[in-house]
């Protein structure tokens, strides 16, 4: 590859902190993934910032890690650097609320609740960051981010930092001019709600039944990356995989799930490949029997 030139190399080897070959499986909700060729963790906006930019002058591929959620990363890896960001600072200013990219959704939906703040509430069904929100529309129970959102902090190496309001994001299903546009590799580094006074113990306990309801019909407490495939217009990815007869169906240590079709577990020691696999067979079976092309909502990434 052409970026790694000796200067190149040398920029990465001389950041502070920076790990070679670090394992990436631990950090994503999967437990699966190869090595990142390069790892830097960062919280200050300024060092991600001037990171990005060092990067993006070089010519050095970066993948931007929040909690990785809604992601499959490769058994061979990621080439170049990934960028684990971790701001987790908040700000809350009447019914306003900024929150770093960093923050995850579910904590942040604690947050508000205790601030006696509502319309909230989905986040807690939420289990990745901000930023990874904002990249993709994130939401729960029919309700998106977009809908919240005022205002989005970015940065865009070589160009500097901007604010973007929701209309600049493009937003669609599980999409965004950051995941699918011309805001590709921008960086989200915070984002602000506008929300409601309410009753904040009101705003708990409908979380908590939220969360009740979702344990009984989603495998919460396994290894998974979240909804596998998007849901097609007027049906349900889970109902189709269901109707297609694939709940139990596997490949390896990856199965989809016998409480919910939309999920696929790893039950220890699955591989990308194999989800890769059973991803690929569960679309095609979907298509031969109903005739309905299933859309990926997991993000493929690395060497494949």
């Amino acid at each position: 590859m052409t970026w790694r030139t000796k200067s190149s190399l040398a920029w990465l080897r001389g950041l502070p902190g920076i790990k070679s070959d670090e394992p990436l499986a631990s950090r994503t909700s999967f437990g699966i993934g190869g090595p990142a060729e390069f790892f830097l963790e960062l919280a200050r906006p300024e060092a991600i910032e001037k990171t990005l930019d060092g990067a993006a002058e070089r010519g050095v591929p970066y993948l931007l890690l929040g909690a990785g959620t809604n992601l499959l990363i490769a058994d061979r890896g990621v080439d170049g650097l990934v960028l684990r960001v971790v701001n987790r600072e908040h700000e809350i200013e009447g019914t306003r609320v900024r929150a770093g990219a960093g923050l995850k959704m579910m904590r942040l939906a604690r947050i508000v609740a205790d601030a006696n703040l509502r319309g909230f509430e989905f986040a807690i069904g939420v289990p990745g960051t901000v930023g990874g929100a904002v990249y993709q529309d994130a939401g729960c129970w029919g309700k998106e981010i977009r809908e919240v959102l005022v205002g989005v902090t970015g940065f865009v190496p070589g160009r500097g930092v901007h604010t973007w309001k929701p209309s600049d994001l493009h937003f669609g299903y599980r999409t965004s001019a950051l995941r699918d546009g011309p805001l590709h590799g921008a960086l989200v580094v915070s984002a602000t709600v506008q929300l409601e006074r309410g009753d904040g113990e009101e705003a708990r306990q409908l979380m908590a039944r939220l969360t009740r309801e979702r344990n009984e019909t989603q495998p919460i407490k396994t290894k998974n990356c979240g909804s596998v495939f998007k849901n097609p217009p007027g049906d349900s990815a889970g109902r189709l995989v269901q109707a297609a007869g694939l709940k139990g169906a596997r490949e390896g240590q990856a199965v989809v799930s016998a409480l919910h079709g939309n999920f696929i577990v790893n039950e220890g020691g699955a591989t990308a490949a194999d989800v890769r696999r059973l991803i690929e067979r569960v679309m095609a079976e979907v298509k031969r029997r109903f005739g309905a092309q299933l859309e990926p909502e997991v993000e493929l990434v690395g060497r494949w």
